[in-house]
Parts: structure tokens; C-alpha cells; sequence
């Protein structure tokens, strides 16, 4: 017998099933769902309920609390299934819902959530019928964007009625629309090499800057170019808009600097007229060359003032030329737009050659990918950006280099976060599906931050809400018809929990108010 340390301890299985739940904000989440008409939404999308087995609905939000729990697969559905106070909150949240309080079951029920399989199954409807046919037939190597089913066009159903309720509850009057490209590095074997040398896939995506929320995306395989049918997707895109938005502005790195699309945009020909935009432009050997033949009076220093005033320094200069792009697609007719160069000194190696004359030492690849120009004994990077508005060049720049703010950190949520950068199989049609389900998970919990939590949580990360919130432990108990939630002696979390309820209340009279004047007409 080994000494008694007076630390010993007796483990034992519990007789009944404990109400416990580790996910401690799902209660409050689920409540703000029923606010929003969440179900309502889901319904509409996916109108045909399947006559036995789990409904869409439950596919969807058993997928959006996994990306909550932190989870990164759809295995990690099993978490969920085994919280026993989580699936006691579930089985009350379905009978509040209409169209699920009979659910049928072939062989009986034996889960609260859909198992693996069926996620699984459910992610597979949006495989496209021809996508094995169209992949056979399109030339090793070559891009192409693959087809997927028209059942997809529900989930993007789903995101635009959160963005419709996001707008009436928090009104813009102008869109700034940031489209870019994110890569989702992949080891599936369907997945295509990128421009990076990876095995990747490529969506394209439009960001809302003013609602803080991605609008609309196409996922696409990774060897398709970041450019490819911009213009149709900025188009789709607003279409989604709610349409009382009548100023639409756009921003977008090199891939968007394509003359026909800025033509387009130029013309007012769109559904919001005119969009003015600012486009990072290719730095050709004519731009350079115009570059260099600019006055050193004409470069303006870089700056913008912080939340106090101060004014910070970038290092940086800009200057606006007068050039005309020599493309062969360019016409003679066409509008003539603004550019504006950026550069920046760097520090780079000096050496003497042969002939004594002084040179920086650099590689190819280097100076290609910076545009490095030599201008009054220093090395500058050189960039450039094309644009259709008015103002100094400085404004315009700043508001350029806006998209690189939100917008970056918005594929950052939704690769990580929301586990949009874990595909779940090979089909395009299934990782496809999954990546809107991310979408439409991150613009719930912005939405879910925005009406319902503290200020100082409104653009909190995942990691901090769990902390706080999501992943604090409570006890769920059976009360009469309804369940008592019974949380820790936690000043913080407790306070926390009467903040957002109430702020949940004044949400569900705002709603119901909204209603009351759409019903006598009122916009």
C-alpha cells in the first residue's frame, strides 16, 4: 500500500442523465434565432420537408452550432449528441417550431441531431449531376467553374433574407462592395494547384463593408483565375442588395483591373447606376515609365490620423498621373479614368559594377513582384491604383486600403472560425454547400453580436465568445411544460445573460413594430 498523499479520489458513473450542458450560450442563441425567424428563413428555402427523418432545418443548425462549438467536421456532431442538456433544449426549441412537431422515423427515434452519415448526406443534394462529366471533359490543366445543384440556391436564399434583416435593423443608405479571392489550401484529390503551387480550391467573394457581411460568393476550384466573370458576380451581387440601396461603390486588388468591367461600372448601365470604384491596376512598363518622369513636388506624403487626431506617417508617397493605357482592348472612346502610384523607399544592397557606377542588388524575382524603380538615389516599391472618383488622391488611397482592414479579416473568421477551410469530401458540390453553411454561420453570430451582446464584444473572435459565453457550463431542468436554465455563480456570466436577454426583448419589439408599419403600408 503506497502512502496516503490525502488527495485520493473515488470516480463514479452517474445513475440518470445529467442536465448539464457545456455549451452555455446555446440557450441565448437559440432564443435570438426565434427572434429573427431564423426557422422562417430556412422554410422558405427548402419549402419541400422530407416525409420521414430530419428536416433541412435541423441539417442547417445542427452545422451552424458545430462552426459554434468550435468544431472543424461534421463528426464533430457527436460533441453535441452527447450533451444531454444541449439535446434537452433542442427537443423544447422544435416544438416552438412549426412543421417539426411531428417528425417521423422510420425505425424509431434514437438521436436529438442528424448523425454523420446524414450531414453527409444532406451536403451530397448539392452535388451537380453532370460535375463527374464536366470534369472529364475539360482539358488537363484548364480552369473552368464547375456546375452544382440548384438546391445551393437555397442556402444563398438563407444568407440574403439575414442580410435583409440585418439592413432592417441596421439601415445603410450606400454599399461598399470589397470582392476578392480567398485560396483553401486542400489535400483532397480533386482539389487543383493553384498560382501558389498548392492544391487548393478559390472562391470569389463580395463583402458589404457598411453591413459587415459577405453578400455573395461562388466556390470555385483552385486553378481558376481570381478575375474570371467578375463582372457577372458584382452583378448577382447586386442583386442581393436590398432595394432601397441606390449608391454602390466597389474595391478589388489586380484582378479586378480589367477595362471592359471598369467600363461597365463607368457606364450606369447597372441596376444602381454609376459605381464609382478604386482598383489596384498593373504596373505596366508605359505606368512605370510615366512613374519616373513625374517631379519630385508632385509625391505627397502617405499619412492618416488616428482616433485622437495624431497624425501617423506611412513612409509611403502618391502621386496621380495622366496616362492612358496602350491595351489592345482598350478603344479609342473609351472614358479615361484616374491613376494614382503609390511608392515606398526600401532598403535594398548596393554593389559597384565594372564600370563603376552604383546599382542595387536584388533578385528578378523580387523586383518584379514590387515593381522596384530607382528615383533620386533611393529604391522604391511602386504600386498603383485606377479609379473613377472624385477627391485628392490621399482620400482616395485611404479608402482603397480599407478593403484590406474587414474584408481580410472576415476570410480569416470564415477559414478558421467557421471551419470554411476544412472541405468535408472530394465532391465540389458538397464543399461547396459547406462553405455557404460557413457564410451563413459567421453573418448569424455578427448579427447575434451586433443586436444582442455588450459593445466591447460586437467584432469579438470565436475563442474569446466561447470563453464567456458559448462554452460556460450550465444545468438545463425540466419545469412543467418548459426548461429552467440554471447558470453558475458568476457575477461576469451573469450579468453577461441579463444584458443580452434583455437586449433580446427590445430586439423582439423592434421586429414586431417593423410589422406592425409594413402592415399598414409603411416602408
Amino acid at each position: 500500500m503506497g502512502k496516503d498523499t490525502g488527495f485520493n479520489l473515488d470516480y463514479e458513473q452517474e445513475k440518470t442523465e445529467n442536465p448539464l450542458t457545456s455549451f452555455g450560450g446555446f440557450p441565448l442563441f437559440l432564443e435570438f434565432l426565434k427572434v429573427i425567424s431564423f426557422e422562417k428563413f430556412v422554410q422558405v428555402a427548402f419549402p419541400k420537408i422530407p416525409k420521414q427523418g430530419f428536416s433541412p432545418l435541423h441539417h442547417i443548425l445542427s452545422i451552424v452550432l458545430i462552426n459554434l462549438s468550435g468544431g472543424e467536421s461534421v463528426s464533430d456532431i457527436e460533441l453535441l449528441e452527447r450533451d444531454s442538456g444541449l439535446k434537452r433544449l433542442i427537443k423544447l426549441w422544435e416544438k416552438s417550431v412549426k412543421n417539426l412537431k411531428r417528425l417521423v422515423f422510420r425505425k424509431g427515434r434514437t438521436r436529438t441531431f442528424p448523425s454523420q452519415s446524414r450531414l453527409f448526406e444532406f451536403l451530397s443534394r448539392f452535388q451537380a449531376e453532370t460535375e463527374e462529366q464536366e470534369r472529364q471533359t475539360t482539358p488537363e490543366g484548364k480552369s473552368k467553374i464547375l456546375p452544382v445543384s440548384p438546391l445551393l440556391n437555397g442556402l444563398k436564399n438563407i444568407n440574403q433574407q439575414i442580410i435583409s434583416r440585418a439592413q432592417e435593423l441596421s439601415p445603410k443608405d450606400s454599399a461598399t462592395l470589397d470582392i476578392d479571392n480567398n485560396l483553401i489550401v486542400s489535400n483532397k484529390k480533386k482539389a487543383k494547384i493553384s498560382y501558389k503551387g498548392e492544391d487548393s480550391y478559390h472562391p470569389i467573394n463580395v463583402y458589404w463593408y457598411e453591413q459587415d457581411m459577405m453578400i455573395h460568393s461562388e466556390f470555385r476550384d483552385g486553378n481558376v483565375p481570381a478575375g474570371l466573370e467578375q463582372q457577372r458576380i458584382l452583378e448577382e451581387a447586386l442583386k442581393i442588395l436590398p432595394s432601397c440601396i441606390k449608391t454602390v461603390l466597389h474595391r478589388s486588388d489586380t484582378a479586378g483591373y480589367q477595362h471592359k468591367f471598369l467600363e461597365w461600372m463607368d457606364s450606369g448601365v447597372s441596376r444602381v447606376g454609376r459605381i464609382e470604384f478604386a482598383v489596384c491596376a498593373d504596373v505596366s512598363k508605359g505606368l512605370r515609365a510615366e512613374a519616373l518622369a513625374l517631379d519630385e513636388s508632385d509625391w505627397k506624403e502617405v499619412y492618416y490620423s488616428d482616433k485622437k487626431g495624431n497624425r501617423i506617417t506611412t513612409g509611403q508617397e502618391v502621386a496621380e498621373l495622366v496616362y492612358v493605357p496602350g491595351s489592345s482592348n482598350h478603344k479609342k472612346d473609351a472614358p479615361t479614368f484616374r491613376y494614382l502610384v503609390t511608392r515606398e523607399a526600401i532598403n535594398v544592397q548596393y554593389q559597384l559594377t565594372d564600370d563603376c557606377q552604383l546599382v542595387f542588388s536584388v533578385s528578378k524575382n523580387a523586383e518584379k513582384k514590387l515593381h522596384l524603380e530607382l528615383m533620386q538615389d533611393k529604391v522604391y516599391k511602386v504600386f498603383a491604383t485606377v479609379t473613377n472618383m472624385s477627391g485628392t488622391p490621399l482620400e482616395i488611397l485611404l479608402w482603397q486600403r480599407k478593403r484590406c482592414g474587414q474584408s481580410e479579416q472576415e476570410y480569416s473568421r470564415l477559414t478558421r472560425d467557421m471551419a470554411g477551410g476544412r472541405m468535408p469530401s472530394g465532391g465540389f458540390g458538397q464543399n461547396a454547400a459547406r462553405w455557404w453553411l460557413s457564410i451563413i454561420s459567421l453573418n448569424l453570430l455578427k448579427l447575434f453580436q451586433r443586436e444582442v451582446l455588450p459593445k466591447k464584444y460586437k467584432r469579438s473572435r470565436i475563442k474569446i465568445l466561447d470563453r464567456i459565453l458559448f462554452r460556460v457550463a450550465i444545468k438545463v431542468v425540466k419545469a412543467s411544460r418548459s426548461l429552467k436554465i440554471k447558470i453558475p455563480f458568476d457575477s461576469a456570466f451573469s450579468d453577461l445573460i441579463d444584458y443580452a436577454r434583455t437586449q433580446l426583448e427590445l430586439l423582439k419589439r423592434r421586429i414586431s413594430n417593423r410589422r406592425a408599419l409594413q402592415n399598414f403600408g409603411i416602408p
